[in-house]
Formats: C-alpha cells, sequence, structure tokens
C-alpha cells in the first residue's frame, strides 16, 4: 500500500508539473475590483492553451464544470471531478497574482499589456483580457522598422510627429501635465494624412490596426481604455456622419483629454462601468477642431482649441505632408510615401517592447525635456504654455530616442519638427487673422493682374501664372471671387499663415461651402497658361459672394483685442 500511495502522489506532481500537466492553476486578485479568482490554464491538442477564470468563492462542483466544459483531464463524476480541481489548487503556487484588464503602468514600477511585460516586479501581474484581434500584430524586424519606416519619416515633420506621438504614450505616466494631448492634423485629401496614422500605429501592431471616427463615444472610450498608455489613434474625421462627430468630439475634449469617459449612473454601473484612460490621441480629418465643432453644432472657445490642437497640413501642390524632402523630383513626394507604405506592412509591431525598456531606463528626464521645450518655444502667456508643454510630451519622446540611437534621425530633428507643429498650431488657433493679412488681400482684389475679371467667360489664358492669385467671375446675376488656396502664401508673404485668413473668412460665413461641406469649390473654368502650356481643368477654389466679401474687408478691423494686431470678425 504504501508503495502505491508514492507512485500516487508522484503520478499527481507528475499531472500538475507547469509544462506537462493538461490543466494547471494560479490564484489571482483582480485589479480593478480586488476580487479573488483561480485562473486554470488548459492545454490543448497542438501546443494550443486556454485559459479559464473563476471566482475563488464559487464551489468547487461548480468549478469543475466550468473547466470540465472544456478539458477531458476533468472526470466526469462530479465526485471524481471535484477531487482532481482539489489537486490542481494544492499544486497552485503560493503566491497570488494581480490579475490585470487595462494595459499601461501599474504603480509606476511595470507596464503591462497583451504579450508584453516590462519594468520593476512585471512577474507580479498577470494579463486577463484575451487578444480579441485576429490579424497578426508583428511582423518583420525592429531593425527593418528603423531603416523602412523610420528613416523615412525624416523627410516630413508631419510622418515625425506622428511616429513621436506614437512612442510618448507611455511617457504620459511620468509627465507631470494637468491633462492629456489630442493632436489633430488636418488638410485636404491626398496629402498623406492618412499615413501619419498608420506610421504611429506600427509602433504597437500592424499599420491599419487604429481606430477611426465612425464608433460610438463610449466604443472611444473603451478603446481608450484598451490603449492606456499608448497612443490613441484616429483616422479619417471625414468619414463620420455629423452626430458621430458631435459625440465623439464632445468625448475627446471633456473626457478622454481629462483621462477618463462619461460617469454612469449607479444603477447602470454593472453594464457601463467607468472607464479611464491615459493617452496622447492623433486624429486627422479634412477640417480642424473649429470646423468640426461648427458643423456639429458645438461651441468652441480657447478650452477646447487647447485639448484638441489642430495642427493644418500642407497642400497637395506643396508636397502634402513631405515638407522636408530629400529630392527636387516632383514625384519625390508620392515615390517616399509609396516606400513607406511597403515598409509598413513589412515591419511593424516590434517597437513598443523595446521603447518601454528605454523608457524605463529615462523616465526621470521627461519632465526636464518638457521644461527645455517650453524655453524653445518661448510661449506669451499662460494659455500658450498650457499649449506648449503638450507639444513638450512629443519633443520628450524624439529626444529620448534621438539620444540613444532608437531613432536613427539627425539629433535636431526633434527640435525642428515639434517646434514648426506648434507654431503652426499656434497660428491656425487665432481667432482673426493678422491686419497685415487683410490689407494684402483687399489690395490684391484691386489689382486685375491678382484677380482678373473674366465675367461668365469658361476659359482664362494667363501670360504669367505666378502673379494670379484668384479670379472675379459672374454667374446667375451675382458677382463672384475664387481665391486660389496654393496662391495665398505668395500673397500674404509671412505676413499671416494661409490658414489664419482662411479660417477668419470661413468664421465669418463669406466662404460658399462646396460639395460635402467642404470650403473648397471646383469650378467649372479652364485656366491656360501661354508660358508653360499647362493647363489646370475645374480648379479648386475658395470662391465668395463679392459683397459679402467687401463687406468682411471693410468690417474685419473693427474688433481688435487689446494691443495686438489680431483681428477680430464681429
Amino acid at each position: 500500500m504504501p508503495i502505491l500511495v508514492q507512485a500516487s502522489r508522484r503520478a499527481r506532481r507528475d499531472a500538475t508539473d507547469s509544462a506537462n500537466a493538461p490543466v494547471t492553476a494560479v490564484k489571482v486578485r483582480k485589479e480593478n475590483d480586488l476580487t479573488l479568482h483561480y485562473l486554470f490554464t488548459i492545454r490543448l491538442d497542438g501546443g494550443r492553451k486556454h485559459r479559464v477564470l473563476v471566482s475563488q468563492i464559487e464551489p468547487l462542483g461548480n468549478i469543475a464544470k466550468v473547466v470540465g466544459s472544456v478539458s477531458e483531464d476533468i472526470p466526469r463524476a462530479p465526485a471524481e471531478a471535484k477531487s482532481r480541481i482539489e489537486e490542481i489548487l494544492a499544486a497552485a503556487p503560493a503566491e497570488t497574482f494581480i490579475g490585470v484588464e487595462q494595459p499601461g503602468f501599474k504603480n509606476g514600477t511595470a507596464f503591462i499589456a497583451d504579450g508584453i511585460r516590462r519594468g520593476h516586479e512585471y512577474n507580479r501581474y498577470l494579463w486577463l483580457t484575451p487578444s480579441a484581434c485576429s490579424t497578426p500584430q508583428a511582423a518583420g524586424s525592429f531593425s527593418g522598422w528603423q531603416e523602412c519606416v523610420a528613416l523615412p519619416c525624416r523627410e516630413s515633420s508631419y510622418l515625425a510627429f506622428a511616429l513621436m506621438t506614437g512612442l510618448a504614450g507611455p511617457l504620459l505616466h511620468w509627465a507631470n501635465l494637468p491633462e492629456g494631448a489630442a493632436f489633430h492634423l488636418y488638410g485636404d485629401s491626398s496629402t498623406g494624412k492618412s499615413t501619419t496614422a498608420r506610421v504611429a500605429a506600427s509602433i504597437t501592431g500592424a499599420p491599419g490596426n487604429h481606430s477611426n471616427w465612425g464608433r460610438s463615444a463610449r466604443r472611444l472610450t473603451e478603446t481608450a481604455a484598451e490603449h492606456r498608455d499608448q497612443a490613441l489613434i484616429l483616422d479619417a474625421a471625414e468619414k463620420a456622419k455629423r452626430q458621430d462627430v458631435k459625440e465623439i468630439l464632445q468625448a475627446i475634449t471633456h473626457g478622454l483629454v481629462e483621462g477618463g469617459g462619461k460617469v454612469y449612473a449607479a444603477s447602470v454601473q454593472a453594464s457601463l462601468p467607468d472607464l479611464t484612460s491615459r493617452s496622447p490621441i492623433l486624429s486627422n480629418g479634412n477640417r480642424s477642431g473649429a470646423e468640426l465643432a461648427r458643423i456639429a453644432g458645438l461651441p468652441w472657445d480657447e478650452q477646447e482649441a487647447a485639448r484638441f490642437i489642430s495642427i493644418p497640413v500642407p497642400k497637395r501642390a506643396q508636397g502634402g505632408v513631405i515638407d522636408l524632402p530629400s529630392s527636387t523630383d516632383p514625384h519625390h513626394s508620392a515615390h517616399l510615401i509609396n516606400m513607406l507604405e511597403k515598409g509598413l506592412k513589412r515591419h511593424h509591431g516590434r517597437v513598443l517592447g523595446r521603447w518601454l525598456t528605454l523608457v524605463w531606463k529615462h523616465r526621470e528626464r521627461v519632465n526636464g525635456l518638457i521644461a527645455n521645450f517650453v524655453s524653445l518655444a518661448q510661449p506669451n502667456d499662460a494659455y500658450e504654455r498650457r499649449i506648449a508643454r503638450k507639444f513638450g510630451l512629443i519633443y520628450a519622446a524624439g529626444m529620448i530616442g534621438v539620444r540613444t540611437g532608437f531613432l536613427p534621425w539627425e539629433a535636431g530633428l526633434p527640435n525642428e519638427v515639434v517646434l514648426k507643429l506648434y507654431h503652426g498650431a499656434r497660428a491656425a488657433m487665432q481667432v482673426g487673422c493678422a491686419r497685415e493679412a487683410i490689407v494684402a488681400l483687399a489690395e490684391a482684389l484691386n489689382d486685375a493682374a491678382m484677380f482678373p475679371d473674366i465675367g461668365t467667360a469658361k476659359e482664362l489664358i494667363l501670360d504669367h501664372d505666378a502673379a494670379m492669385v484668384g479670379f472675379r467671375f459672374s454667374k446667375a446675376g451675382d458677382e463672384f471671387v475664387a481665391i486660389r488656396q496654393d496662391g495665398l502664401g505668395a500673397l500674404l508673404d509671412k505676413t499671416a499663415e494661409p490658414e489664419a485668413l482662411i479660417s477668419a473668412l470661413a468664421e465669418a460665413g463669406v466662404i460658399e461651402l462646396g460639395h460635402g461641406g467642404r470650403r473648397g469649390k471646383q469650378l467649372h473654368v479652364q485656366l491656360i497658361n501661354r508660358a508653360n502650356g499647362r493647363i489646370i481643368v475645374k480648379p479648386r477654389c475658395l470662391v465668395m459672394k463679392a459683397a459679402p466679401l467687401a463687406a468682411f474687408i471693410e468690417a474685419a478691423g473693427r474688433g481688435r483685442r487689446g494691443d495686438d494686431d489680431a483681428i477680430v470678425v464681429v
């Protein structure tokens, strides 16, 4: 009999060995509600594993039924099944692990997410939530990502900024910022905005593994919680319905940036629990935050503008997001984007783990780097300082990346990129525009070379295309002015950003909206350049009735604020 007992005990030990046992268990305390559970790991055919989480207060019989529904190792007879569960639990480690269902830093010591555990004492934590994504989340190599993704991004302030924003996710935990940051890249279609989203997404997974605006505010809050301490990426705001835009914009500016979503009544807490987030947000679309708010019927003031920071992207004619090209070839921008997209498909999802190791080593530098950027930006007041500190978070990610060799860029690139986009965002935030810009537009409208009058004609022949900014035309008895957006830069000559003037005109209701509410309209006119034979068919222009435009220019100077040169449209 003693020999049989020893053999039985030896067999039981072998059966519960973590490397070979068909079923093993550990004790878990859930992070969110501190409840105690058993986590069973069941080995299936083909090396697959299945996990089952059962409350410790459940009777052994119920636990046996749950585990037995998956594993053939649990006998069918109730008494034997309970005995088998007792054996498995007796072999479980004495330690109770912390069960994690929301990713991010835990007590500032460890970063835990699906498939990732980094930092100090990470072995205390177990990831409980099964991965919901069926597509491969990693491909290629980290060195391939550096060469084929990160390196080409140095030719674009916007792609580099997107990449740094993706890396800034884990830094937000260490940054002494009163609120989070949402950055929204906006401009015409086909300028490379969606590629910025794909670049940022490649840090944690597949380049297409990002969210979009076409979802409910609740689902957005859930997605933000799933990306805690990682960047939350939202693509293509123009694809969302008006009601979706309203809900999402409110969810971001009055929820996610502050670290949470909508707070639900106690009666529905079980079905809709409160969720928290801590993520820098990278968004893109055809319209700025102020324009989105106007379309959705929402108020938009300095508070919203500081929480949802809109950054204009150059026009297609200016190369779109490729604003630092290494070649003057007119096809270089398109070629670079094409090569980058190929690189994204081959190399992604190999970045976050390595980056977290660096973040942990350099976590004490984050706030110093943010302060350095604020000194570089030289904000004029507390409001601008608030915005500059958010850009400083992106700068901190870039500087850590460059100085450690993680990002294969020149040392000064993060400084150049983040300062450029900071100043672009500040210019776009202006309620009006520089007084000199209004004067320049008024003078140009009186210059026949810059604004020729074509009446009802369908063709305009030019001797020198560069001199023409727009044209006047007649339709149905009304007089109109058309402005070519790509000519505004030369007209304003650094007195103001073109976007500032366009925003002032749009805010005043002077611009006639085109299809889908776009600011530009395609006109049935051909522009023919004699000098080079270039023909532009149906040019896209800002179209305004001449009388309201004249009234805007006349009234624009009435609302100057204080001693500055800003024009406030009244």
